[in-house]
């Protein structure tokens, strides 16, 4: 298992966006993107949208787990085919 601190990117669907509709529930885009500024973590309305509607091809581990902890879920919630595929060159020695 590769720890979520060293992924930087998740690949992302409509499947996923599907999930975090729902889970976002009657909470406005808004709301989501000032939630996530008061975490330090930058995120517009648009890019919510985009996540919403399949429409990012990937999404930052940052801006995904700020988005869970808002709406106080877990991350396997909102991406429930979440796997992590490490080369198997990532770590070699000289």
């Amino acid at each position: 298992m590769v720890p979520l601190d060293w992924v930087v990117m998740l690949a992302w669907n409509k499947e996923c966006g599907n999930s975090l509709r729902l889970l976002r529930g009657k909470k406005s885009r808004r709301e989501i993107a000032d939630a996530l500024l008061s975490q330090k973590v930058e995120c517009s309305q648009e890019y919510i949208r985009k996540l919403e509607n399949g429409e990012a091809a990937s999404v930052s581990t940052k801006i995904i787990t700020a988005i869970a902890k808002t709406l106080g879920v877990e991350l396997i919630e909102i991406m429930s085919d979440l796997r992590v595929e490490v080369s198997k060159n990532i770590c070699t020695s000289s």
